[in-house]
């Protein structure tokens, strides 16, 4: 809608219509022709490639003005030192507002912990179903147990669904036979895997009343689980990322680890069925799952996938590459927005500052051209982390402008932001309903 944003210090205080009076302003950014449009909410970040500072640096380029970190240290050290630690280096360090959820280890010490992370305004906590040699997936009894905790606290639990025991098998079973190429990757973690965790999952929810939200929802199958769990009054939701709905296998055969994620990349079939959940409201977040890792990591193994780490670099290029497939894909841009910045807002407790361009919030923006197409150097913006596959694509959308409680921290091919200009946002309690 054609229009004017009134801002004041950090918040949003008006919008005008065209026409009406304006008051006299300080500063003026004339955005003729661009759309003006809510700061990206990035609800899946793993920053410990580059850092939370200069990951932050990268987001703030792909539009994002709010991400969520997963945090997580060493078992034997208390939860609450590894959020305090996170959070002064993100005070310091970061030039846009954060929140994190934290990762649950399956230990005894764990759950009592939880009501004092809540106190602390952490109201998300993450388990892995999967990385048992990590040593990061979960038993199912723990699982039950931490839902229980969770949903007392008024908390969300985040899943990363893949049933670890039958991944392990067949990985351990695909290097004895020497199929160790990019092709036989997919294989060793099916989407019946994805699909398997999520009726578990889904069980756990049933008889505990604990919200869950699946991160990086991958397959049909995965999806049709989840849709199963909701027929049966599950409270569960779910989030895509642009890799699941950008991407197939193809990618991954042509260009071996450094593509190889976790869950994989699916079939094109796949591609189109999580595109239609998302138009339909089956998929309800999209975050950027960002785990970067430079071009030497990445070829680690040579032509052993599985020696490879799991993940890509998803900040910069986050707002252009779902706004150029919604362009390509006719679809509609207030439902991308929505998943992109209203319901992660809602979701994890942000929406009493962040998520849409309402007066009293804070004045968190991007401005992009909705027409230009051009690919970015992503060597010259992060040089030493390996680009993600879409950073060759030519892409719409890029932000010309991000606005973070009403400071400009990109513009113009440059990051403006100070070190250390960052909020951290605490997570309201979360209603029953989201």
């Amino acid at each position: 809608m054609p229009g004017s944003i009134g801002v004041s210090g950090s918040r949003i205080v008006s919008r005008y219509a065209i026409g009406e009076p304006l008051p006299a302003a300080r500063k003026t950014i004339h955005a003729d022709d661009l759309l003006v449009l809510p700061g990206v909410i990035d609800p899946h970040v793993h920053f410990y490639g580059e850092g939370i500072g200069e990951y932050s640096r990268l987001a703030v380029q792909g539009g994002v003005t709010t991400f969520i970190g997963m945090v997580r240290g060493a078992p034997e050290i208390p939860l609450a030192t590894v959020v305090e630690n996170h959070r002064n280096t993100g005070h310091a360090e970061a030039v846009t507002d954060f929140s994190f959820h934290v990762v649950l280890y399956d230990r005894d010490d764990t759950l009592v912990q939880i009501p004092a992370l809540a106190a602390l305004g952490l109201h998300s906590f993450k388990m892995f179903m999967a990385y048992k040699r990590r040593g990061m997936m979960v038993r199912d009894e723990f699982l039950f147990a931490a839902m229980d905790q969770i949903r007392k606290v008024g908390g969300i639990a985040l899943i990363h669904a893949e049933y670890g025991q039958l991944i392990d098998y067949l990985e351990d079973a695909a290097i004895a036979a020497n199929r160790t190429d990019a092709a036989h990757y997919e294989m060793t973690r099916p989407a019946e895997s994805e699909a398997a965790a999520i009726e578990i999952v889904a069980l756990a929810a049933r008889a505990t009343g604990c919200p869950v939200y699946i991160v990086h929802l991958s397959s049909a199958q995965g999806l049709a689980a989840c849709e199963r769990a909701r027929a049966r009054g599950v409270p569960i939701w779910i989030e895509t990322c642009p890799q699941y709905l950008t991407m197939d296998d193809g990618t991954l055969r042509q260009l071996g680890a450094v593509a190889k994620i976790a869950p994989p990349l699916r079939s094109a079939a796949d591609c189109r069925c999580l595109g239609t959940a998302l138009l339909t409201g089956g998929v309800n977040t999209i975050g950027s799952d960002h785990a970067s890792y430079s071009p030497e990591a990445k070829a680690v193994g040579g032509s052993n996938i599985f020696a490879a780490p799991f993940g890509m670099s998803g900040a910069p290029t986050l707002w252009p590459a779902m706004f150029t497939w919604a362009l390509d894909n006719e679809f509609p841009l207030p439902v991308l927005v929505r998943a992109m910045s209203e319901t992660p807002a809602r979701l994890f407790g942000l929406s009493h500052r962040k998520g849409s361009l309402t007066a009293g919030l804070d004045a968190d923006m991007i401005i992009v051209d909705p027409k230009q197409r051009h690919v970015v150097d992503m060597k010259a913006i992060s040089p030493g982390v390996q680009p993600n596959p879409a950073a060759s694509a030519l892409m719409a959308g890029w932000p010309q402008t991000t606005i973070s409680r009403g400071e400009i921290v990109w513009n113009d091919g440059k990051v403006f932001a100070a070190a250390g200009r960052a909020q951290f946002i605490t997570q309201q309690k979360r209603a029953r309903a989201a």
